[in-house]
């Protein structure tokens, strides 16, 4: 499929494992420029040769965001034309077991690391008159579960951030939210990641009966996503075939949930 983003400046925050290196893979497949950003050099110095440019950074921190700011206009000479902001992560925890501390690392890498990078972008995508934004939130925005309650919370926020830019910057900077259920990424499988979190849960010993509970449990019968899965949408969202979409968050979650 022709995405119609041949020769565009892409920029992917967050981008070197799991969904965002699937979208920076589309991205160059359809003929974009991409830098991708991220706090694993390692596995952006394994993956560089096949992005136009990596940036090391801890992109959680306002200067890890400048530094990757700056790194991008060096290597570009201009701001992107498509901005992804991938950066997130949870993990389970009950509500009583949140401290300050907890609180505010959540909220510095799921909701400010992608506010940050809009405050810094965003005024020159938007003259450049044609530019488009897709950030990743999550279903547990619409969805709350407590077990993860600090992450559902910055990702509603999110939500909030995307209408609230698309009505301010339209029509010069569209800007969308997509909503990823569970997919198959380091969250899940890194030891002490939500697999192990699910085998502890529900009190067996194998991985595979862990996430065939939690599939029954959500009514899941689509399974666990795939990162490409989420890089179609998101691509999509940021190509001219999404032209007349701004302001939208799109469910990619295997299921059926409630009319919000």
């Amino acid at each position: 499929m022709d995405f119609q983003i041949r020769g565009k400046l892409a920029y992917v925050n967050a981008g070197a494992s799991g969904i965002g290196e699937a979208i920076a893979d589309l991205l160059t497949q359809e003929g974009a420029n991409v830098i991708v950003g991220d706090n694993d050099e390692q596995a952006l110095q394994e993956k560089a040769h096949r992005w136009t440019g990596i940036v090391a950074a801890d992109l959680s921190t306002a200067a890890g965001t400048n530094h990757a700011v700056a790194q991008v206009l060096r290597i570009f000479g201009r701001v992107p034309d498509i901005l992804i902001n991938n950066l997130g992560v949870g993990n389970s925890a009950s509500f009583e077991e949140l401290s300050d501390e907890r609180w505010a690392r959540s909220f510095e890498i799921n909701l400010m690391g992608c506010v940050r990078m809009c405050r810094a972008l965003i005024p020159g995508m938007a003259a450049l008159g044609d530019a488009a934004i897709v950030n990743t939130g999550s279903d547990l925005a619409k969805q709350p579960e407590p077990g993860l309650m600090d992450y559902g919370v910055c990702k509603a926020g999110l939500l909030y951030l995307t209408k609230a830019l698309a009505r301010q910057y339209a029509p010069k900077v569209r800007v969308n939210t997509v909503l990823p259920g569970p997919i198959w990424t380091r969250m899940w499988t890194r030891p002490g990641g939500i697999v192990d979190q699910l085998i502890d849960h529900y009190g067996v010993e194998d991985r595979d009966a862990a996430v065939k509970q939690f599939l029954e449990d959500r009514y899941l019968p689509l399974g666990i996503g795939q990162p490409e899965d989420v890089a179609n949408a998101v691509v999509f969202l940021a190509s001219p075939l999404a032209k007349y979409i701004t302001g939208a968050s799109l469910d990619i979650g295997g299921t059926l949930r409630g009319l919000v």
